[in-house]
């Protein structure tokens, strides 16, 4: 069986390796499967056909992203972007695809430009003056310095920087100068050679520098006039480069703080603000040698200002200046003060001090630069420190609705501000104007102040006596009735109430009728002496006016007289009464009737139930020496239901045609008795 098997497969391998150069034999492929093109170039393809791909026949292509690449009818390709796709050849006979060839286009983005990075490397122009001198030669390319000895790393950027190959071929001109490997660059030997920067996608793309190796500065030192610079001033450093043959003594100047200051390529710096800054000087020729220059910016003082333009102060007193100093952070705020007339006030410290009445100015002045200042005006015054006059006097009177004008010493003479204000404390007693005119009021005592209006508010007080004068006086009554032998009292009414003196003077027309006594009051004492008309006069001590009254002596109190008082089975009471005067008109006649019992005790007679007697009057006139009417009399409140026993009757005052009420004194009345029965024929028996 396997003898079998290995014949089988002989025969298989014969016929394989007869019928395999017939099938090869039929081809239709592109000639490059991978084909690569950058944007915007074009590339012509080329087909492989054999066998019965040969010959006539329509081929047609296409891309299958055309944003990348197209594709002509002849074959030819152009890139359009970066990316990738695939391009179809298609064999058409007799309307019928025959055969297909498909190839991956790959299209590149190319890199345009390539620019060194010369951030950290030292690049001169080539007409500048500090390496023209050192070439042997003119050349248009920038030159790249180098120190013999040292190398520097080299950096390039491709343009664009999506370019599909970035990578950089660095050459060297002359080896034994300036040595390239890989990306590093180091100088040999003093000399010069050509740097070419070239592009390895595309060769064509250069960049050339001129390299000149030089003699390196070993040292730098700096010199500084100062190591203090003020914010907003310059300050001049020099470097210094050693050795001296040092190819480029050129540095370059920068500030590690310039915040604080800052240094042009001239080595000036200038302050900004009060700090510390380190201003570096670094050798322009690559050798990274450096040195540096510690400063100190200090902030000068930049304006002063006065809180006041005009600044008041009191002789022989001190106030304080007060100033704004700017900048807050300034290292010197120190000042400088002056005044221009001492005399009239001087000025230490701030602290300002009033001489004399009088102007001037004072100035601040900044220490730490004297260009800054400020002046402000002194106004100097003098304050009242007395004051006196007052019309020479602490007291003064005046009567109501008179004036006095106030007159008033301020001292001293030099006073600043004389003026001064009136003021009444009692406004109702006495007021006073703006220009110390006083005027009396009312009756009273009252205080004026006198006070000075400047700040030293000095005082002075004058007391006020308003006197309320006597305008006129007058009697109570017209007319008085003096019992003869007795007397009154008559008082004087002085106008108005109340005015300060009210003493009087009394008078008597007539001393045989009636004296008077005066005791320098408004009372005075009439004492009746004989019965008769007179005129009292009373005279005031202010003023001298006068009032006179009548006064009528008589013996009033025995003027109505009882003659008969009886009293019927009814107890009707029945009374006669006489005017006993020669002259008078009597009207009115009152009197008090008591009742008494049998056995001769008090009976209530009244209608309240008490009293045990009841009053009564005669109320028709009686003419001089007219007796009563029967039945005239008009008791008050009587009533009885008890037989009487005994009656008494007192004859208490009476009224006349003046209008005049006489009242009888109680211990010169005169009781009159009735009695029913002979046991009671002794007044006092019985009555007790």
């Amino acid at each position: 069986m396997r003898k079998k098997c290995l014949i089988w497969s002989l025969v298989l391998a014969l016929c394989l390796s007869t019928v395999a150069p017939a099938l090869a034999a039929n081809v239709f492929l592109f000639t490059e499967k991978n084909i690569t093109v950058f944007e915007g170039a074009s590339v012509q393809t080329a087909l492989r056909r054999e066998g019965n791909y040969a010959g006539d026949g329509e081929i047609t292509y296409s891309s299958a992203r055309t944003n990348v690449a197209t594709v002509a009818e002849d074959g030819t390709i152009t890139g359009v972007n970066k990316g990738q796709t695939e391009i179809t050849a298609s064999l058409m006979r007799n309307g019928k695809r025959v055969g297909q060839a498909r190839a991956t286009v790959k299209v590149l983005r190319a890199v345009q430009k390539v620019t060194l990075n010369t951030t950290r490397l030292s690049v001169y122009n080539p007409d500048d003056p500090a390496v023209t001198s050192l070439l042997r030669e003119a050349t248009d390319h920038q030159v790249l310095v180098i120190p013999a000895g040292t190398s520097v790393n080299l950096s390039t950027t491709c343009t664009p920087e999506d370019a599909s190959n970035r990578q950089i071929a660095y050459t060297s001109s002359d080896a034994g100068v300036a040595k390239v490997t890989n990306t590093s660059l180091r100088a040999v030997q003093r000399g010069e050679c050509d740097l070419t920067v070239a592009s390895v996608q595309n060769p064509e793309v250069t960049e050339t520098f001129r390299v000149l190796v030089i003699q390196p500065v070993k040292k730098i030192t700096i010199d500084a006039g100062s190591k203090k610079v003020a914010a907003g001033s310059t300050l001049q450093l020099t470097a210094n480069c050693s050795p001296d043959n040092a190819s480029i003594t050129n540095v370059t100047w920068t500030s590690k703080n310039p915040n604080i200051a800052t240094v042009d390529e001239y080595g000036v710096v200038t302050g900004l603000k009060k700090g510390s800054a380190n201003i570096v000087a670094t050798a322009a020729d690559g050798s990274k040698i450096s040195a540096t220059a510690f400063l100190t910016v200090t902030q000068s003082v930049t304006s002063i200002t006065f809180a006041q333009d005009n600044i008041p102060v009191v002789a022989g007193r001190t106030v304080q200046a007060k100033i704004q100093i700017l900048p807050a952070e300034a290292n010197d705020r120190s000042v400088t003060w002056s005044s221009s007339d001492e005399s009239i006030a001087t000025v230490r410290g701030g602290q300002v001090t009033g001489k004399k009445a009088g102007t001037c100015t004072i100035t601040c002045t900044s220490n730490s630069n004297p260009s800054v200042s400020a002046s402000a005006t002194v106004t100097v015054s003098q304050l009242v420190t007395r004051i006196e006059g007052l019309n020479s006097k602490d007291e003064l009177s005046i009567k109501t609705g008179e004036t006095v004008q106030l007159r008033v010493n301020v001292l001293p003479e030099d006073a600043t501000d004389k003026s001064v204000i009136f003021k009444s404390l009692q406004s109702k007693i006495a007021s006073v104007d703006e220009n110390g005119l006083v005027t009396g009021l009312s009756r009273g005592t009252a205080s004026i102040t006198v006070t000075a209006k400047d700040a030293s508010k000095r005082q002075a007080t004058i007391r006020v006596n308003v006197i309320q004068p006597v305008t006129g006086v007058s009697v109570q009554k017209d007319l008085y009735y003096v019992q003869k032998g007795d007397g009154t009292s008559i008082k004087a009414v002085i106008e108005p109430k109340n005015a300060n003196n009210q003493a009087v003077y009394w008078s008597s027309e007539n001393e045989w009728i009636a004296t008077v006594r005066s005791n320098g009051t408004s009372t005075g004492r009439v004492e009746g002496v004989n019965n008769g008309v007179t005129t009292v006069y009373t005279y005031t001590e202010d003023g001298g006016f006068s009032a006179s009254t009548r006064i009528r002596v008589d013996n009033f109190n025995e003027a109505v007289m009882t003659e008969e008082l009886d009293v019927n089975a009814n107890n009707q009471i029945k009374i006669t009464m006489r005017n006993m005067s020669q002259d008078i008109t009597i009207e009115n006649v009152h009197c008090k009737i008591e009742c008494y019992d049998k056995s001769g005790n008090p009976m209530i007679c009244n209608k309240d139930g008490q009293s045990t007697y009841f009053e009564a009057d005669y109320p028709f006139v009686l003419q001089p020496l007219e007796r009563s009417v029967h039945g005239g009399f008009r008791f008050h409140d009587y009533v009885i239901d008890q037989e009487l026993g005994m009656v008494l009757l007192t004859i208490t005052s009476w009224r006349d045609s003046e209008g005049i009420t006489w009242y009888i004194p109680e211990s010169e009345q005169i009781r009159t008795q009735w009695t029913r029965y002979n046991y009671y024929n002794n007044p006092d028996q019985g009555v007790g």
